[in-house]
């Protein structure tokens, strides 16, 4: 299976969305979701058709694990859709998921013999649990990216001595940035437990500061401020809408960037 007519099916799924948002219409945005249905579907049968081919469950390198991000951030915009009913986030949602399968393009998807180290029941359960908070963060990204757009909206209609219904907007995606976030943060934390006892099987301490380590503590400690952020008085939306923006970018450098350029016992391939 194609990984392009994935990217092609996403990306045409974000562009009626934006499409819809543009003329306040939603039929351009239900048409763009059977494209959006239909590539989640061959998306979750082309990771299970590479697991039975590798025989173990496809997450041991930077391959696989970037199919199974932009798997779930799909996932779970379609699964909190009908909560949220927020057609711009389907936007940025099948957006990102399109650049992360793009990447993949530069990475080698010859399936390899799994390394010792992983070799273990944690693996999925560490992998999975983590990435799921990655996914939600990466659709709250998306909607702070709104955020912020709206916010640089009203400050040109203050000018202008407009406002129409921009405040509204910008409540409502405040809130949707933190349930977001909310949602992702528990399996951040559970993800980072889970790998501190998989690393003392392996290597027989729970914590050793190895740079993915140090990385992911500094994404737990951003999102933790950021959820905290809501409730300080002086704060604001737009501090939340920051927060989980460079929380986004903190994310993906813990994710790839450690892989990339720093030595850590955590970077595969």
């Amino acid at each position: 299976m194609n990984i392009g007519v994935l990217i092609l099916l996403y990306f045409i799924f974000s562009l009626g969305a934006f499409i819809a948002v543009a003329l306040g219409r939603r039929t351009p945005f239900y048409g763009a979701m059977i494209f959006g249905l239909i590539a989640l579907v061959m998306h979750g049968i082309l990771i299970f058709i590479r697991g039975i081919s590798a025989k173990h469950f496809p997450l041991t390198n930077s391959y696989e694990t970037l199919i199974l991000l932009s798997f779930l951030i799909m996932a779970i915009y379609f699964i909190t859709f009908p909560r949220f009913r927020s057609v711009a986030l389907g936007g940025f949602s099948g957006l990102i998921a399109s650049i992360i399968l793009a990447f993949t393009s530069l990475l080698s998807a010859d399936i390899e013999p799994i390394l010792p180290s992983l070799k273990s029941n944690w693996l999925f359960f560490h992998v999975v649990i983590i990435f799921i908070g990655y996914a939600f963060f990466a659709v709250a990204f998306g909607s702070a990216a709104f955020y912020l757009f709206w916010d640089l909206a009203r400050f040109k209609s203050e000018k202008s001595n407009v406002s129409d219904s921009i405040p509204e907007k910008l409540e409502y995606l405040e809130w949707l940035t933190h349930r977001l976030i909310a949602a992702g943060f528990p399996f951040l934390t559970l993800g980072i437990v889970t790998g501190a006892v998989w690393a003392n099987v392996c290597w027989g301490r729970y914590w050793s500061w190895d740079p993915k380590e140090t990385w992911a503590f500094i994404t737990w400690l951003i999102y933790g401020a950021c959820l905290h952020s809501k409730y300080i008085k002086e704060s604001s939306g737009r501090a939340t809408a920051l927060f989980a923006f460079f929380g986004f970018l903190v994310m993906m450098f813990t994710y790839l960037g450690v892989n990339l350029w720093l030595a850590s016992l955590h970077a595969y391939s």
